[in-house]
């Protein structure tokens, strides 16, 4: 069943065409990741699918329109890439959810802790977080009313290789045993190559998509980055720092 669907979606901002007649739907129960290079339009996708930037076309979530996504609330989660806040100030993770919650439930908020594997950080305060806990932490918050889609703008930015690995494999957990649908941006093509059912290239218009093993190969890579690119599958085992060995991600 698709929950997704993208059709002839053009984003024009100060007269800059961003997004060019972009097609493509995602089904349920699939994780779905934008790739791209930097400035192809992978967050102005996504932000016009939520209805955070105007647009021009045809976009339906959870067969909803974008300006008519409140009514549906709850049914959808989203992260996005960075959350600006005093770190210095003593606000707890429970005091945050409290915050976002118009009624809070303490049970609710536990259980969407627990799914993000953040329960044992209720009581921290968040300047003291680091990049990977305060990571889950939004993704709890995302969690918080049980959603059926997950929308995220790139959930590793600020994170390390090994915490990196930890999120998508939470991601895959949530998409597996909570049948949660997953769209997120995502700059990491080699994690993206393992954790992605889909994959959906983006440098202003739609390159190419579809299954990661399929799609993401060095001559549709070099269309979408131009010149060489180096795809690296992604194995967790050959991170580990035991090994002392150094991976290496280029883009040209």
């Amino acid at each position: 069943m698709t929950v997704l669907s993208v059709k002839n979606l053009n984003v024009t901002l100060h007269d800059h065409h961003i997004l060019n007649d972009i097609t493509f739907d995602v089904n349920e129960g699939e994780i779905a990741a934008v790739i791209g290079p930097n400035g192809s339009g992978k967050t102005t996708l996504l932000k016009s699918i939520l209805g955070l930037v105007p647009y021009e076309g045809t976009v339906s979530v959870l067969g909803v329109s974008p300006s008519a996504i409140q009514s549906i609330g709850k049914k959808i989660g989203y992260v996005p890439q960075r959350l600006e806040f005093d770190r210095t100030m003593p606000v707890t993770v429970e005091e945050l959810f409290s915050i976002h919650s118009f009624e809070p439930n303490p049970g609710h908020i536990r259980k969407a802790l627990s799914l993000a594997h953040a329960e044992h950080l209720l009581s921290k305060r968040l300047g003291i977080l680091s990049g990977g806990e305060f990571q889950r932490v939004l993704l709890a918050l995302a969690l918080l009313g049980g959603p059926r889609m997950l929308f995220l703008d790139e959930p590793v930015a600020s994170i390390d290789i090994e915490g990196s690995g930890e999120i998508y494999s939470l991601l895959k957990e949530l998409q597996k045993n909570e049948k949660i649908t997953i769209l997120l941006v995502s700059h990491d093509v080699d994690i993206v190559y393992t954790y992605a059912t889909t994959v959906l290239c983006v440098n202003h218009r739609l390159v190419c998509s579809g299954a990661p093993h399929e799609t993401l190969t060095p001559d549709t890579l070099k269309m979408l980055y131009g010149g060489h690119h180096a795809l690296y599958a992604h194995k967790e085992k050959s991170r580990e720092h035991s090994h002392g060995e150094k991976h290496r991600h280029h883009d040209s």
